[in-house]
């Protein structure tokens, strides 16, 4: 099997000062380390499951001299692990799998239930505009949402190689379900967390991430038609599904995994 690599040069600097908040508090520019929508499809996957996978590793694990995640800990990050709460949740090693709460843990979903209720929220929000004849809920919420669970199971694609094949196939069916291609589900995620860690720093700003969200939907083509489609009610739902399905496919890889541990910590006796 051949996977596809490319190196991205982080020379470039670009300021785009048009997708900027001008109320968000300490900010003022940002920086791209790659012209976003410049790059391929191929591009954008692996600036996710590998480029940034690094930078978070620097940002949010180097600090406190942990190891990089194991595979098991970014699958508890999508489905909550033994006590759906990501905070609680350990590796095979009983190492916390969670960093912004080391101190003072609190209780907290994971990337998969909170895209659920969001996109649930969502549904709430869409029968109280038809009941007050207002305009329709906007999908960005839902969909930043949904773009965590795309961050986090690209990095299984190289955390977790042997099984490939099989979290691209999530990446895809999530895509479809939205009526999305793979590259423009990727790039909502790219935008999003080029803001949140590819500044050089972690700086989680759900607004700021919200507004480039919102954005990168309004964008259109030399026809004046938008790029980026609004998901319909039977799409969102689609997707609820499919991201459910991923969940229970999620769980039983982390069993997988878990009893591969296992037996290579008590190998048969010859």
């Amino acid at each position: 099997m051949v996977h596809f690599r490319i190196e991205m040069t982080t020379a470039e600097f670009r300021p785009v000062a048009e997708i900027l908040n001008p109320h968000a508090p300490n900010f003022s520019e940002l920086h791209y380390h790659v012209r976003i929508d410049a790059m391929t499809p191929e591009e954008k996957l692996h600036w996710l499951s590998d480029q940034i996978l690094k930078e978070e590793h620097r940002l949010l694990r180097e600090p406190y001299n942990m190891a990089q995640i194991r595979p098991e800990a970014k699958i508890m990050f999508l489905t909550g692990g033994p006590k759906s709460d990501v905070t609680e949740a350990r590796d095979f090693d009983g190492n916390l799998i969670h960093t912004r709460h080391l101190d003072h843990p609190r209780p907290m979903f994971a990337e998969i239930p909170e895209a659920l209720s969001s996109i649930s929220h969502w549904f709430d929000m869409m029968i109280q505009s038809k009941e007050n004849n207002t305009l329709p809920p906007s999908p960005v919420a839902a969909l930043s949402e949904v773009s965590d669970v795309v961050y986090n199971v690209s990095h299984l694609l190289t955390l977790d190689e042997y099984f490939w094949e099989e979290y691209n196939t999530y990446l895809q069916r999530i895509a479809g379900s939205l009526g999305y291609s793979l590259d423009q589900l990727l790039t909502i995620a790219v935008y999003k967390y080029n803001f949140r860690l590819g500044q050089g720093k972690s700086q989680k700003n759900i607004g700021i991430e919200n507004d480039l969200i919102s954005k990168v939907l309004a964008k259109v083509g030399p026809d004046g038609k938008p790029l980026y489609p609004t998901p319909t009610e039977t799409q969102f739902q689609k997707t609820f599904h499919t991201l459910a399905e991923v969940q229970t496919l999620l769980n039983t890889r982390l069993e997988q995994l878990r009893q591969e541990h296992e037996w290579k910590k008590h190998p048969v006796s010859g």
